[in-house]
């Protein structure tokens, strides 16, 4: 009996993997054409006799994500990642599933894992890339990109990428070049149109610019970013009170991860310092400040040591997310200035920075400002200053509005403000170009 031993237990361990063979097929079959609960029950099945088998951790995990169950997934990832050797399909569903939590940090680690690998991954360089842009590495951006663009030539998605990591390094005419090859590979790329006619607006070329718009419009009729710009170039005859609230969080989504390098260290920003010295004279103690359109938060730190309690608002949830490691608001929130204000308490102190570039007609939200300050609380805010004092407000090329003098304290009158303070200032560059701003200091009658 003895003898036979050996060949009754070769026979049980080949006949036990070929069902595990079996019920592996099943469920990745099921899986392919959506039966979720049986491809689940089949892997899990497989994982009871076999907890480390990597791709099937791996597969389950993908499912858990068609069922939106987003924590098991992400449990079922990150023990196949951890064994050794890793499962690197795993590996690369665990650093998306990171980044689409806003991990970027914590997935660059795993990309670099993948790419030492499989050194021609392009999708991985290109993943990796929008990590760096996240942090705040540009110049490892663009390489990263480029390598996508490499080693994976058709995929749009990269070449755009690039092109939108050029566009901030001020490398125009590279990033022209990137975005044309991302439409040459997928014509009606809607993103990479947009992001064309903006570079060719940058660099004052218009009519390639509208263009690049209206091919947009054609891809997505509803695009109001793009009827938006076209309005800023004069190709439309009306004019919006405002930009579209979706457009102005894109922008600022998009350059969340390298908003204060490009603004404080290329464009030379200074509204912030400026609005808070001639606003000081002003501030007591305890306030309840509101921080509104508070990005990522640059001139908070000025603000606290005033502050009772600082709340700071934002459309964008990315600048809001880089405001929060910065650990001086009490309250962040997402906020749309356009809807209706209901804060639990009103405030001593409202101040926005570099907001109103984006509105054209304020008379909406000066009255919100208004009716959220306590008697005798005071306004402080920026416009970049319009020459002509015969016209309220201007829509220019680049997508920003700028305001006559006379037109903010006339607007400030009718909502029961008073000017206070007021100063000319350069407060950031454009191109090359001073941009001149006028900095206001309103207060509400006690």
């Amino acid at each position: 009996m003895s003898r036979h031993h050996p060949k009754t237990s070769s026979f049980k361990s080949k006949k036990n993997k070929d069902d595990y063979r079996s019920i592996l097929m099943k469920a990745s079959l099921a899986q392919r054409e959506g039966r979720l609960a049986e491809a689940e029950r089949g892997y899990r099945k497989v994982l009871k006799k076999k907890p480390d088998w990597g791709q099937v951790l791996n597969a389950l995990g993908t499912v858990y994500l068609d069922q939106s169950q987003t924590d098991k997934a992400r449990k079922c990832f990150e023990k196949a990642a951890n064994l050794k050797p890793p499962n690197l399909s795993a590996c690369y569903n665990l650093a998306r599933l990171m980044q689409r939590d806003n991990d970027h940090r914590g997935a660059l680690p795993i990309y670099r894992r993948i790419l030492d690998e499989q050194p021609e991954f392009g999708e991985a360089w290109n993943n990796a890339g929008i990590a760096y842009r996240e942090t705040g590495e540009r110049d490892t951006a663009i390489s990263c990109f480029q390598k996508a663009a490499r080693f994976a030539p058709h995929m749009a998605e990269a070449w755009n990428n690039l092109g939108v990591a050029q566009d901030e390094l001020a490398l125009f005419e590279d990033s022209l070049q990137s975005y044309r090859r991302a439409i040459e590979i997928s014509p009606d790329y809607a993103s990479a149109h947009f992001n064309l006619g903006s570079t060719l607006q940058k660099l004052k070329r218009s009519g390639e610019a509208e263009e690049q718009f209206k091919k947009v419009l054609e891809i997505k009729p509803d695009d109001e970013a793009a009827l938006f710009m076209l309005q800023s170039l004069g190709a439309v005859s009306s004019i919006p009170e405002a930009a579209p609230v979706e457009h102005v969080r894109r922008i600022f989504d998009q350059c969340a991860g390298t908003f204060e390098k490009v603004l404080v260290q290329d464009l030379e920003y200074k509204t912030p310092e400026l609005l808070f010295n001639l606003v000081y004279p002003h501030l007591g103690k305890e306030l309840n400040i509101l921080d509104l359109g508070c990005g990522t938060g640059l001139g908070a730190q000025l603000y606290r040591p005033f502050a009772h309690k600082m709340t700071g608002v934002d459309i964008s949830p990315k600048m809001l997310e880089k405001a929060a490691e910065k650990k001086i608001y009490d309250t962040l929130e997402v906020f749309d200035m356009f809807q209706k204000w209901s804060f639990p308490r009103s405030f001593d102190l409202i101040c926005c920075s570099d907001v109103f570039v984006y509105i054209g007609n304020l008379e909406r939200i000066i009255g919100s400002i208004s009716a959220n300050l306590l008697q005798g609380g005071i306004t402080a805010f920026s416009v970049e200053r319009l020459e002509d004092s015969d016209m309220d407000y201007r829509l220019h090329s680049g997508g920003r509005y700028s305001h006559s003098e006379n037109y903010i304290k006339d607007c400030l009158s009718r909502h029961g403000l008073q000017v206070l303070e007021k100063a000319k200032a350069d407060i950031r560059k454009q191109s090359g170009n001073t941009v001149e701003g006028l900095l206001i200091v309103a207060g509400k009658a006690p």
